[in-house]
């Protein structure tokens, strides 16, 4: 692979968030090894508060509640995950992130903010939680 063509699929697979490329390139590991002594639903909330509390984007925080709720966490555990880090990451940081989080739950958070009476909305489908994640079963 030519210089500026692997450059390109680097750039071009960090933004597809290719999770197998990222492990293999970069050798990140960002699945459980089977020695931790964290379970899967705990880790994945962990990684969730994790990535709040360092920005991440909003695609980034909606996998992050993909993931979590693939691993068994409820949408009230991560909307508790937030409250929980708002104290250390700022509520600056918690509320930037809430409706990227929103939209992992599937939430429609800006139907919400129009008509606060209304009952709360979830789209349709849940969003997958990424390359190389497998749901529970």
């Amino acid at each position: 692979m030519g210089q500026t063509v692997r450059f390109q699929e680097i750039l071009r697979r960090l933004t597809m968030i290719d999770e197998g490329f990222i492990e293999d390139q970069a050798v990140l590991g960002l699945g459980l090894t089977s020695v931790s002594a964290l379970d899967a639903r705990t880790a994945a909330l962990l990684r969730l508060g994790a990535s709040v509390a360092i920005g991440a984007l909003g695609e980034c925080l909606e996998r992050s509640a993909g993931r979590a709720l693939a691993a068994g966490a409820t949408e009230e555990e991560i909307a508790e995950v937030l409250l929980a880090i708002a104290p250390v990451a700022g509520l600056g940081r918690v509320a930037t992130a809430a409706p990227g989080i929103a939209t992992g739950l599937e939430y429609d958070i800006e139907a919400a903010l129009i008509d606060p009476g209304s009952p709360p909305a979830h789209h349709a489908g849940r969003i997958a939680a990424g390359p190389g994640i497998s749901e529970p079963g």
